[in-house]
């Protein structure tokens, strides 16, 4: 998207400096800037096993910049690894035993009879090196103390992505994705080529659809990553093509939802 230093109004008034020749750009309509993000924390229990351990490598790291007390990351470090401990390994075990002794009180009930039954008996998986069990609350002492990390004035957007502390962009308060379209020159002298920017607001990917010449509109792409380039030969060879595009997000094998805007743009031989 075009930055305000880069925007044309009406009135012909630029907010920059005088822009280089007009351009052959044609921005999709700008919505809402302020992003609204997703719970930083992952919402199911399968997720967050991951999360323990990235924040526990990580927070020592970040700390180098962010200066935080010694004795209170190590503790947080041990929170969020036990947690992780709990989360995963444990978790585990204890879902495989949970068959296991099902079955065993079926034949106790059941049985044929013999010797005495012997109930099964669950094995606690053993504690990763280094890790000591905590009192409760861990996962609110790791909570408070990420918002400690939000308060500090060395803090950055880069350290929380790096910590796993900012949340996804909510794609809920954009319910359409953003692009814009730049006019390039393709390689090999070959005619101009259009590089489609979007974003997708945490969406799997999306769907691109162009049409020109009056024609019906063809899809072109499912793309999980911006950029898209546009490097289609013109219909009539050296004359030039005005050129529409439009997107829709692309989620669980499937388009989804409404159509942006028509953007425009005009590729010459």
């Amino acid at each position: 998207m075009p930055n305000w230093n880069q925007a044309t109004y009406n009135a012909g008034a630029l907010w920059g400096p005088p822009p280089s020749p007009p351009s052959t750009t044609t921005p999709a309509k700008r919505t809402n800037t302020t992003m609204k993000r997703q719970p930083y924390l992952p919402r199911t229990v399968a997720e967050r096993t991951e999360w323990f351990a990235n924040f526990a490598a990580q927070l020592p790291i970040a700390n180098a910049v962010l200066g935080m007390p010694a004795d209170d990351v190590t503790a947080i470090v041990n929170d969020a690894r036990f947690c992780q401990y709990a989360n995963g390994i444990y978790l585990t075990k204890v879902r495989e035993f949970g068959p296991a002794y099902t079955e065993a009180l079926d034949v106790l009930f059941d049985g044929p009879g013999g010797d005495p039954f012997v109930l099964p008996v669950f094995t606690v998986p053993a504690l990763p090196a280094g890790v000591t069990a905590v009192p409760s609350g861990a996962l609110r002492r790791i909570t408070t103390f990420v918002q400690a990390i939000k308060s500090n004035p060395k803090y950055t957007e880069a350290i929380g992505l790096q910590l796993g502390i900012v949340g996804q962009e909510d794609a809920t308060e954009h319910p359409l994705p953003e692009f814009s379209l730049k006019v390039e020159r393709g390689g090999s002298g070959s005619c101009e080529c259009v590089k489609v920017t979007f974003k997708k607001y945490g969406r799997q990917g999306v769907v691109i659809y162009s049409r020109r010449g009056g024609g019906a509109w063809e899809m072109l792409a499912i793309d999980l990553a911006s950029p898209y380039l546009d490097e289609r030969p013109l219909l009539a060879a050296g004359v030039p093509e005005v050129r529409e595009y439009r997107l829709q997000f692309y989620d669980d094998a499937a388009p989804t939802g409404g159509f942006t805007e028509v953007a425009s743009v005009t590729v010459a031989p």
